[in-house]
């Protein structure tokens, strides 16, 4: 009987241990359980933060004032005067746009894309424009300038031309310079070397660009805007500025051109590389007061190309025109248009003092 209370006394101590490290076990799952997920709480909460921190601080006054001041000395540099955008009134240009109002017809390259004028930079648009500048520099040409955003990427459109079609500016001080005002870098005022959108109108023969560049050479100022010529193919596009000239095609390929004076003979080794380089490099030069011929920089054979300023009447009024033509003479291939509509009402007309190639 002595054993038997024993052997009871015993087992019950070991069945009292065994409870008691049963509910330590779990009292520690328990604890490790809500650690962690107080930690994930806590991770999420951070996310969310940084995430609102970076979409807030995209674009503000402070980076807007210091591209106003940049855009003052880099304006003194080029010796023209920029209007900026008041955040209320629109800027109207002097080839007749209105911004940022007109934004909601504005193409980029020839192609459809959103753009807004959008403070912050954080809209849901291809572009949203944090600031916008414009030179006017004559009484019906001109230069604007919008500073976009794209996916939080600083980027500078261009549009120089009487029409709505913008391209992003080539100019190296101008983009570079939008980088370090949005990064919080300093900026640095030079005079850009290498495209229309950012230089005095001036095609001095004596202004020596490099690389065989004697300056640039100026389209007729009646040539300048957006042009369209409707073929059994569809619709071709061609935007012409001071010194440059898009044509866009009916597939919507594009091919730029930037018009220069060469000084120098070309080079009779050009490598494959050197030619990509120089693909949007136009020897030109000016025919008469109403035309422009251009050849490739580096173009052996084959004919160049030639643009023509021409008026025509119809339906009883005067209508400017544009002709093209390619090939060692004058003839004309293509008769653009200032509309799509006009150029899809003439397609099948011939002019009697037009001298067409077919």
């Amino acid at each position: 009987m002595k054993k038997l209370t024993i052997i009871s006394s015993v087992i019950l101590s070991s069945l009292l241990i065994l409870t008691g490290c049963g509910s330590n076990s779990s009292k520690k799952s328990n604890v490790t359980s809500k650690v962690k997920v107080v930690k994930q709480s806590s991770s999420k909460e951070k996310q969310k933060s940084v995430t609102k921190k970076k979409s807030g601080v995209l674009w503000n006054s402070d980076k807007d004032s210091r591209l106003e001041d940049f855009m003052k000395q880099w304006g003194e540099a080029m010796d023209q005067t920029y209007t900026k955008y008041d955040g209320i009134n629109n800027i109207q240009t002097a080839s007749g746009m209105n911004y940022p109002q007109d934004f909601g017809s504005a193409t980029v390259d020839g192609h459809d894309v959103s753009i807004a004028w959008n403070k912050k930079g954080t809209g849901k648009n291809d572009y949203n424009v944090v600031a916008i500048y414009n030179y006017n520099n004559s009484s019906s040409s001109s230069i604007t300038y919008a500073f976009t955003l794209a996916d939080g990427e600083p980027i500078v459109l261009v549009n120089e031309d009487s029409g709505n079609n913008w391209s992003e500016t080539k100019n190296k001080s101008l983009k570079e310079n939008f980088v370090n005002i949005f990064d919080g870098k300093a900026t640095n005022v030079e005079k850009p070397a290498a495209s229309s959108s950012s230089v005095k109108n001036s095609t001095k023969g004596t202004e020596d660009m490099g690389e065989g560049r004697g300056g640039y050479v100026t389209t007729p100022e009646a040539m300048r805007g957006t042009w369209y010529s409707e073929s059994e193919d569809g619709m071709k596009k061609l935007i012409i500025s001071e010194h440059e000239i898009t044509s866009i095609s009916t597939d919507g390929a594009t091919s730029h051109a930037i018009l220069y004076k060469r000084t120098k003979d070309m080079p009779s080794d050009i490598s494959e590389s050197e030619r990509q380089s120089k693909e949007e490099w136009r020897s030109a030069g000016n025919i008469g007061t109403n035309g422009i011929s251009m050849r490739g920089w580096y173009q052996l054979q084959g004919g160049g190309e030639h643009f023509f300023t021409h008026e025509e009447e119809i339906n009883g009024q005067k209508v400017p025109l544009v002709l093209y033509g390619f090939g060692a003479n004058d003839a004309t291939d293509l008769v653009y248009y200032p509309s799509e509509d006009l150029a899809k009402q003439q397609s099948d007309v011939k002019y009697g003092d037009i001298d067409y190639k077919f």
